[in-house]
């Protein structure tokens, strides 16, 4: 069993153990981390909370991080260590295939009706709701101790790729009374951390300098280069897994998203990219058949209708394109096509 201990220091600069406890924790546990979700992940807000999957079992927190993952946090709550293992990895196989819509409806429903997830995620992470959400997923368990087989069986599966990790948190009081928790992972949070689906980049690749040495890995990374360089002062850029955003400040506050590129190549070596069309000539003044002739001649209409902070008329309406960057000269021409309409 992993085991916490605690020791205060005492004024004569000596030891003494507190003693762990076993009553209580469990009942107050989801409680305490459905609103206040740090004691076992800083980096995470809860969305859904006793969401009922499509297995027609009842998933106990659902998270997000700053980066749109899900994280699946289940609580022992009775349950063996195994049984919550098992149960957490049976929830994630159902959340892998969550869309962009059923997220963002759950997260709606649990923080308070229509448009609350994309209000509570700019408010916790300063930044807007990324356009793609669900691009990867891990496990947390959440249990007041672990066998030793739960914990190989873990260990096992971290080491396969599964990002499954396990939070130990414990209950201690001291003499006078004062009670403590003590949160320990079992495996470091950063070596179980969602792989991008169909791909084997991993989450070093989220920073834009993160990005631009995934691109150089996969010999893209002169055009990836020069098309960041390019948009410098027209749009900023905002770094997702594979992808950066390329976003528009607008007056009075506020982004949008005009713009989407890979950092990792089509099957032919090609950058992949797609424009929000509707929001190029809303926010930019160019057309869509003026952008079309700005992209190389490969590019095709797409639909960006679900993109995240999309007003009822782009839900309705909104037109795309998407294509692929083969060379420095198709890059160049959208470019300074681009800065002459700046």
């Amino acid at each position: 069993m992993q085991q916490i201990r605690l020791w205060e220091i005492t004024p004569e600069r000596k030891l003494a153990e507190i003693p762990g406890r076993n009553s209580g924790l469990e009942e107050w546990l989801e409680d305490w981390l459905a609103s206040d979700i740090s004691v076992v992940d800083p980096d995470l807000m809860v969305i859904g909370r006793q969401v009922v999957t499509g297995f027609h079992g009842v998933l106990d927190l659902l998270c997000i991080e700053r980066t749109g993952d899900l994280v699946v946090v289940e609580l022992k709550s009775g349950r063996t260590p195994r049984d919550v293992t098992a149960q957490a990895l049976d929830y994630a196989s159902w959340v892998k295939d969550l869309t962009y819509d059923e997220v963002v409806n759950i997260g709606d429903r649990h923080l308070g009706g229509a448009g609350a997830l994309e209000t509570s995620f700019r408010e916790r992470f300063e930044a807007d709701l990324p356009e793609q959400l669900n691009q990867g997923h891990r496990s947390l368990v959440v249990a007041d101790s672990m066998d030793a087989s739960t914990v190989r069986i873990v260990r096992y599966l971290a080491g396969l790729g599964v990002p499954v990790n396990v939070a130990t948190v414990q209950h201690f009081q001291d003499e006078v009374g004062k009670e403590l928790l003590a949160q320990v992972y079992l495996i470091e949070p950063e070596e179980v951390r969602p792989g991008i689906r169909g791909s084997s980049a991993r989450s070093a690749y989220r920073t834009v300098n993160g990005l631009q040495a995934l691109a150089d890995e996969n010999g893209i990374g002169e055009i990836y280069r020069r098309l960041r360089d390019g948009v410098r002062g027209i749009f900023t850029a905002q770094p997702y897994y594979q992808t950066v955003g390329y976003v528009r400040r607008l007056e009075g506050g506020g982004m949008r998203t005009l713009m989407l590129v890979e950092a990792v190549p089509s099957d032919d070596g090609g950058m992949r990219f797609t424009a929000h069309g509707t929001r190029f000539e809303r926010y930019m003044g160019i057309g869509l058949d003026g952008l079309r002739d700005l992209l190389p001649d490969n590019t095709v209409d797409c639909d960006v209708r679900r993109w995240n902070g999309s007003s009822p008329e782009e839900r309705e309406s909104a037109q795309g394109l998407e294509g692929l960057f083969h060379n420095m000269e198709e890059v160049a021409a959208f470019v300074s096509g681009l800065a002459a309409r700046k």
